[in-house]
């Protein structure tokens, strides 16, 4: 087995999810950001997004199964999906977790092509969900700044002080951030990757400093880079050799970055 085991803060594994979470611990997670094929027959190097139907279903309840026993009772887990399967599997998902959003991601796509028999689809799926009411949440991290003409606005005296003013607003729940483009500098070699924006957002507010964070379908490793650049610990599953081989590059390109939280500590990786 091809395995980068990272020496304490990074563990990613070139594994497929269901071997390998079996080594993790019951309720020793604090989130789990999930972003499974999505049953579009995207290539992978693989048949992983060739399911459909009740094939596609089952996989998802088998992945839910596994791993809902790793969150702790503070735990959470966010799980993108489109619209073909996000009812179905958000179903399940509400017998094993409480749903606290459905949260909208407007990937922002340009006006020009589409569909000419239905209404072109611009968005993905993400929903959230904790595994107790005592889930951690820390708005405070990921507050929006209200802008300078927003705060001139509010200078009557009945707004001066006021926190919420200083400190920004609680995202909603429709997030408009651009997919990434192939020319992006950010962009991985990933079909699907998720922009680290987004990702940060997820870690910031449902992870506390030195909570540990695992992706079961780790991709390009976006979910690895924010964890360990805010000061969370990281596990990650790959089964495809070359995204697992991106990801722990990415991950390398931090090792010796000061973390951003949880006492400064750099990120120690085996070789």
């Amino acid at each position: 087995m091809n395995a980068l085991l990272g020496a304490g803060r990074a563990n990613l594994l070139n594994v497929d999810f269901f071997e390998g979470i079996a080594r993790v611990r019951d309720a020793s997670v604090d989130l789990v950001i999930a972003d499974p094929p999505y049953g579009l027959g995207k290539d992978y190097g693989n048949d992983s997004d060739r399911l459909n139907g009740a094939a596609y279903l089952e996989f998802s309840r088998r992945w839910i199964d596994a791993i809902v026993p790793k969150l702790k009772a503070t735990g959470s887990l966010y799980v993108f999906l489109t619209w073909q399967h996000s009812p179905e599997v958000f179903s399940y998902l509400k017998t094993r977790l409480i749903m606290l959003n459905e949260i909208i991601w407007d990937r922002k796509v340009p006006s020009m092509g589409g569909s000419t028999r239905k209404f072109s689809s611009v968005h993905d799926t993400i929903g959230f969900f904790a595994k107790s009411r005592d889930y951690y949440f820390d708005v405070d991290s990921v507050r929006i700044p209200y802008d300078a003409e927003t705060k001139k606005a509010r200078t009557r005296s009945i707004f001066v002080g006021k926190k919420w003013l200083e400190v920004g607003y609680n995202p909603k729940d429709l997030w408009s951030v651009t997919r990434l483009h192939r020319q992006d500098p950010e962009r991985a070699d990933h079909p699907t990757q998720k922009p680290l924006e987004i990702i940060e957002r997820m870690v910031l507010a449902s992870a506390p400093p030195e909570g540990r964070v695992i992706d079961p379908f780790m991709g390009s490793g976006t979910t690895a880079v924010a964890a360990l650049k805010h000061g969370r610990r990281f596990t990650g599953f790959e089964i495809n050799p070359e995204y697992f081989a991106t990801a722990k590059q990415r991950v390398r390109t931090l090792d010796e970055e000061p973390v951003r939280a949880g006492g400064g500590r750099k990120l120690a990786m085996a070789r």
